[in-house]
């Protein structure tokens, strides 16, 4: 004997283990919805692996499982073996990727467990590597935005080069002698020697 229900907004009867199934499918794409977009498709194949292979994944286990993932995720941080971290996206998106790609040898997976270990694995590589880019930086006095000085010096160079150029140029055509003189003379030869040292249109902006 079956216990039937009536929906109270649209009239429709059916078996009360419809109403409850549907309900569980609403809070399962309401956690889902909170999830991150750019990691909505890796968490539908990732609840792939947890399904038996001989039946449907349980709605009330989808709910269960997305939720904890929602949780996790929007906390922006991983905890495993009592050790709190960071774990941003790109973590999550490194370890789905991982996991999805090399699934583990043992399915149906039963939780998170895994998952959460390759993304505290993910989370300390990223912090390893924000680190070493944090000291070469230190070591060699740069920072985000700042030119390298020596690009800095070639760029001045350059310009003072063309304006030195531009001026001698002008005293030119101001009516000086057609003959120069030593000191413009000495002019044209640092110009020159500079000039040597000023890059090329083949060697593009500095």
């Amino acid at each position: 004997m079956t216990i039937r229900g009536i929906c109270p907004e649209c009239g429709m009867s059916a078996d009360l283990a419809a109403f409850v199934t549907q309900g569980e499918h609403n809070q399962a794409l309401a956690a889902a919805l909170e999830i991150p977009a750019i990691l909505g498709p890796r968490v539908v194949r990732y609840l792939g692996l947890h399904r038996p292979p001989s039946r449907a994944l349980a709605g009330a286990k989808a709910v269960r499982l997305l939720a904890e993932l929602r949780d996790t995720i929007t906390s922006g941080r991983i905890e495993r073996k009592g050790v709190s971290r960071p774990a941003p996206l790109q973590a999550w998106i490194a370890a789905f990727d991982q996991i999805l790609e090399r699934p583990p040898s043992k399915l149906p997976l039963s939780g998170h467990g895994y998952l959460y270990e390759v993304v505290a694995t993910e989370a300390d590589r990223l912090d390893a590597q924000a680190e070493k880019q944090r000291e070469e930086a230190a070591r060699s006095g740069a920072k985000p935005g700042v030119k390298p000085a020596a690009a800095a010096i070639r760029e001045r160079s350059t310009e003072d080069v063309l304006a030195e150029h531009q001026r001698l140029a002008a005293q030119g055509k101001g009516g000086q002698s057609s003959h120069p003189g030593p000191a413009q003379r000495r002019g044209q030869h640092s110009i020159g020697q500079l000039l040597k040292g000023a890059p090329g249109a083949e060697d593009g902006d500095a």
